[in-house]
């Protein structure tokens, strides 16, 4: 059944996870442009590992639920905001960039956008176990982290994509 209409819970973890596919797709991708340069093509696969651990998470609390809850009304706010995030689109990004600066600007305002309150709202709200909300913040604040390992912005400038 095709959920991207309905207004539950199933449909509001399906527009994450499919969020979150699209985050790590953006970031193997960068790590392939980016290869000739080991420290930022470790950057970019450590962040495509992440999102991979977020894909897993979101999918546990799917498995948890009953059908029931699955079908249960999701908030119209966050909802919304999953549908904007699930539109995020790694190709269209990825034609933009030209060095490692651009792509870093890219991922900083990837990970600035709705998806990761929408991942710690989700977290906090459904996980099957009570998790302490601290953690999550950790989680995402050690992900978000990642980036200052892509040095300085003249660095970043000087490198290019490895297919141009």
């Amino acid at each position: 059944m095709n959920t991207s209409y309905l207004q539950n819970v199933e449909t509001l973890l399906s527009l994450l996870i499919d969020a979150e596919n699209a985050a790590q797709r953006l970031y193997l991708q960068l790590m392939e442009l980016f290869a000739h340069e080991p420290a930022a093509a470790e950057v970019w696969w450590k962040l495509g590992a992440d999102e991979a651990a977020h894909i897993r998470l979101l999918e546990q609390i799917r498995d948890s639920l009953s059908l029931e809850q699955l079908r249960s009304p999701a908030d119209p706010l966050w909802l919304e905001a999953a549908r904007r995030a699930a539109r995020f689109s790694p190709e269209r990004v990825l034609a933009n960039i030209q060095t490692l600066e651009d792509a870093y600007q890219e991922a900083h305002a990837l990970e600035n956008s709705e998806i990761n309150p929408l991942f710690e709202f989700v977290m906090s709200e459904y996980f099957p176990r009570p998790l302490r909300k601290e953690l999550v913040q950790t989680l995402l604040r050690e992900h978000i982290e990642r980036l200052y390992g892509l040095r300085t912005t003249e660095w970043r400038r000087s490198i290019r994509r490895g297919d141009l």
